[in-house]
């Protein structure tokens, strides 16, 4: 059992105490708090800003410890020569440098559990310096440093396919809504519909205090709808509604909308229901878009449309507000929309949606990477 202050040596940096142009106009990487993990920065300075504050520079390999505001805890391995700022703390030992990290970042929600005050507050070099554990030999960090990198490795090469498939489902759902590609170039040219002649809009909860959440029929929640094109209805959460509430409930085929945002970009995100339900509700944040019939438009095929770049930038321009972004569902009936033929949207639909399938498959298989490794970490550092 060591403190880290018996291993290792600190120090933290500093900010250039004016905004001259010139301590800022550099190439030496200045880094933040929000940056110990990243490759890159926002912010540089001079060799002249470096000389005219208390900035110290660190090494690639360094240990990055952040110790203020919402970061506090968090813990990186320097990927930049640079230097960084008073909210950051360096960390140099002899002891293996990622075994150290792997430790701090395990056990960053009990260091900041013990040391700040609900979550809240500021870290610093001497509470970090009495920080405990237990170190092997050097030899057995090494090995145990491997294995872990290697995890790390493959956690990071997932990440990279789920943004490239991802970013492949957005780009031929966009060219795809744009018909800058077709599923079939005998299929028929699409046609221009109001959206209020497709159907009608209905609203969410009323009438709800914070004593009615927690329990009782499902709901749908607003980050639902916000994070995912499809419902799925095992994250919904739980509202009491009797029996002689009158109160809309959601079925197969809802088209569900955000009706307010912190950015005018974040306007009116859709998510569609595609499965049979029954007593579910939708929450008092979002409306609801009921289709007449499923002739003109499919479900499975609005769930996709939606989210295209050509619908959303409609869609924004419905944004109103300032500081706060509402939209009006009134406007929302009035936009029109290109639609394929239902045999066409059922191409396109069928097509996206296996692509889609594909990304779940993967995220599951992240899931699981990040779990087995949390596992081997807490049997590792007990």
């Amino acid at each position: 059992m060591k403190k880290l202050g018996e291993i290792s040596t600190f120090y933290s940096g500093g900010t250039p105490l004016t905004s001259k142009r010139e301590y800022f106009d550099g190439d030496i990487p200045f880094i933040r708090s929000g940056e110990i993990n990243s490759d890159k920065t926002e912010q540089f300075i001079s060799e002249l800003g470096l000389k005219n504050s208390s900035a110290k520079l660190v090494e690639v390999g360094d240990i990055l410890y952040a110790l203020y505001g919402a970061t506090s805890g968090e813990v990186g391995i320097c990927k930049l020569n640079g230097a960084i700022n008073q909210a950051v703390l360096c960390i140099k030992s002899n002891e293996n440098h990622y075994f150290l990290f792997s430790y701090l970042r395990d056990k960053k929600e009990s260091i900041t559990n013990t040391f700040l005050q609900g979550g809240q507050g500021n870290l610093s070099a001497d509470i970090v310096k009495k920080i405990e554990l237990y170190i092997p030999s050097i030899k057995e960090q090494t090995k145990i440093s491997s294995f872990l990198s290697k995890i790390d490795e493959r956690i990071q090469t997932q990440s990279k396919i789920l943004i490239h498939l991802k970013s492949l489902i957005e780009s031929l759902n966009d060219s795809l809504s744009e018909q800058k590609i077709r599923i079939n170039s005998n299929f028929e040219n699409w046609k221009k519909v109001r959206l209020g002649d497709l159907g009608y809009t209905f609203t969410g909860l009323s009438g709800k205090t914070k004593e009615d959440f927690g329990n009782g029929k499902r709901y749908i929640q607003y980050k639902q709808i916000f994070d995912s094109s499809k419902i799925v209805i095992e994250n919904c959460g739980y509202v009491n509604v009797s029996e002689n509430e009158n109160q809309n409930s959601v079925k197969y085929g809802d088209i569900f909308f955000t009706i307010s945002s912190e950015t005018p970009d974040e306007i009116g995100m859709s998510s569609v229901l595609l499965e049979d339900v029954k007593n579910v509700y939708l929450n008092s944040f979002c409306f609801g878009f009921r289709l007449n019939s499923f002739n003109e438009m499919l479900p499975e095929f609005a769930r996709f449309l939606f989210r295209s770049k050509v619908v959303r930038n409609e869609i924004k321009k419905l944004a109103q507000g300032s500081t706060r972004y509402n939209m009006s569902k009134t406007e929302l009936l009035k936009l029109e929309i290109l639609l394929p033929s239902i045999m066409e949207q059922k191409e396109i639909s069928a097509f996206l949606s296996s692509l889609d399938q594909k990304i779940q498959t993967e995220k599951a298989i992240l899931e699981q990477l990040e779990m087995q490794k949390k596992y081997l970490l807490q049997q590792m550092f007990v």
